[in-house]
């Protein structure tokens, strides 16, 4: 019951952590994008009036830019970067639809620069839109180096159930990488949603040993070693988890159930009261308290 529990969690909580993980690697990538370039060292009009939209984006001119954009693109209508620019424009206003277009027509008018096949499918991803994965695969087409690329196709066909899939594109992110941010945690991911479980247990301590900080892989190895019967090494990892975010609810129903089993009932009570703080929909958890 308890392993049954955990999956229908996992399976609600993925999409949360996908979208965590998609809104900081869009940041990253539009940040990247609107970074100061240089362009107006070739004294070119259309290179200048770039670096004008770049700079109003980085400073928070969001419409000003949108603005310009839309004037220099009927000056230099085949311009890939401008629609690029605008793309970035439209992203960071929230306009998510307007921004995807933008990149689309960057791409048809410049289908070599690989980075806008990437940050076109992140924001179709950010909208559930499926054909992010076709320009996910583009993406890794023209970059085959890219870990982040491999990682995030991954998380597109994990998200679309095509998990053996994104248990390769994953595997191929961290031979590229093999300390990436969240790798390991997502390669478990998809282990523990195909039930091999021994690999998943493997998967998220690499993630604990790459990225000690990032805190869910520790409650996720406590629930299989906890379903193992291993008590001594399931309560550490449930305690490690709950001193980096006191308010993870999963981490405190596991120690709960590791102090119902060793016979620490008051310690226990107290532990499924702040599961059920924290959770209140937890049926489980109602259970257990209710025989304490």
């Amino acid at each position: 019951m308890r392993l049954a529990w955990v999956r229908r969690q996992e399976r609600r909580a993925f999409p949360v952590r996908l979208a965590t993980l998609l809104f900081f690697l869009v940041e990253a990538a539009f940040i990247f994008l609107v970074l100061p370039t240089g362009l107006a060292l070739a004294q070119d009009s259309e290179q200048i009036l770039l670096q004008q939209i770049e700079q109003k984006i980085e400073s928070g001119q969001i419409d000003p830019a949108i603005d310009e954009a839309h004037q220099a693109l009927k000056q230099f209508p085949s311009s890939s970067q401008l629609n690029q620019v605008l793309a970035t424009a439209y992203y960071k206003k929230g306009m998510k639809s307007e921004a995807a277009e933008a990149f689309r027509r960057a791409i048809q008018l410049d289908p070599s620069a690989s980075m806008n096949y990437f940050r076109l499918a992140l924001v179709e991803l950010s909208m559930r839109d499926p054909r992010a994965t076709k320009d996910l695969e583009a993406f890794v087409g023209l970059a085959p180096e890219n870990a982040e690329g491999h990682l995030v196709l991954g998380h597109a066909y994990h998200y679309t159930n095509r998990t053996l899939l994104s248990i390769e594109q994953y595997k191929r992110a961290l031979e590229l990488s093999p300390g990436l941010h969240q790798g390991h945690y997502h390669l478990g991911l998809a282990y523990e949603s195909q039930g091999d479980l021994n690999w998943a247990l493997e998967e998220f301590k690499k993630e604990i040993e790459f990225n000690p900080e990032f805190n869910e892989s520790y409650w996720l190895a406590g629930n299989i070693e906890l379903e193992r019967g291993n008590l001594d090494a399931a309560e550490k990892l449930f305690r490690n988890s709950i001193s980096r975010n006191s308010e993870t609810f999963q981490a405190h129903h596991g120690l709960a159930q590791v102090l119902v089993a060793i016979n620490q009932m008051p310690e226990a009570e107290v532990e499924l009261k702040k599961c059920l703080a924290l959770n209140a929909t937890s049926i489980e958890a109602h259970y257990l308290l209710a025989r304490t």
